[in-house]
């Protein structure tokens, strides 16, 4: 990775695009908009150095999940971030059934004003897109793979606020739903994020094919048509934010 860090002193250029995932020195999960934003929020109001420890442990508790394929959606000139998530999770053991679908975090990037290639990455929302079943059922020559999706295509209309759940929570306490991201090389075929504030833990990502990502034109659409803001979603976000709801009571007591 070292080898495609950005040379002669300029800064690389951001570039619209889908981008693929191929190679990072953490879970690939990680790269998504939701938990960078977690991971500083650990570092900055729980102890520095714990977001590592605490997202793997995130990592084992559903270790019931498999995470697929993973990409950055840039646009807008390099004004938006969406990052996209597979994830497959399992029922109960044995029986052949499971929930799949693709988690779209969004958020709003600009360029720092240290520059050097330095963006700030704030969370917008949150949705699930892509959502279906997959079973196996018994015919004479064995079990047969199926695959349903309108059952839980509802679910797709539904966008979590995480940004402001985020802010509602941190900003008390001096954080904010939001996370920094260093640009340390870019062309036409290939990205290489940086986290400085996170161990600068990189993430490689190459050119991808915007139609082999289905998942992000659905968020367009339903989030332009009918999307509406979900309760379960909007607890789960402050479920993840357990650690830091005594904080913030004893900062509005004081």
């Amino acid at each position: 990775e070292q080898a495609a860090e950005q040379g002669g002193g300029e800064a690389p250029s951001l570039r619209d695009g889908t981008w693929e995932l191929v190679l990072s020195d953490v879970e690939p999960f990680r790269a998504s908009t939701f938990f960078l934003a977690l991971g500083e929020a650990v570092e900055a109001l729980i102890q520095k150095g714990a977001s590592d420890g605490a997202l793997t442990v995130h990592a084992l508790a559903t270790g019931g999940g498999e995470v697929g394929r993973v990409a950055h959606v840039v646009e807008g000139g390099g004004g938006r971030l969406h990052s996209l998530v597979e994830l497959k999770s399992g029922s109960l053991p044995s029986l052949p059934l499971a929930l799949a679908g693709v988690v779209v975090s969004s958020g709003e990037l600009q360029a720092a004003r240290a520059g050097g290639g330095v963006f700030d990455l704030r969370l917008v929302n949150t949705s699930v897109q892509q959502n279906e079943v997959r079973y196996g059922l018994p015919t004479e020559g064995g079990l047969a793979p199926g695959v349903e999706r309108s059952l839980l295509s509802w679910i797709g209309d539904q966008t979590v606020p995480s940004g402001e759940v985020f802010s509602r929570v941190l900003e008390p306490l001096g954080g904010g739903p939001s996370a920094q991201l260093r640009l340390s090389y870019s062309d036409g075929e290939l990205m290489v994020w940086r986290a400085p504030k996170l161990g600068d833990h990189f993430f490689v990502f190459v050119r991808g094919e915007e139609e082999t990502w289905p998942a992000m034109e659905e968020t367009r659409r339903r989030q332009a048509s009918s999307a509406t803001q979900s309760a379960v979603g909007s607890a789960f976000a402050l479920g993840m934010l357990n650690p830091f709801f005594s904080r913030a009571a004893g900062a509005r007591k004081s």
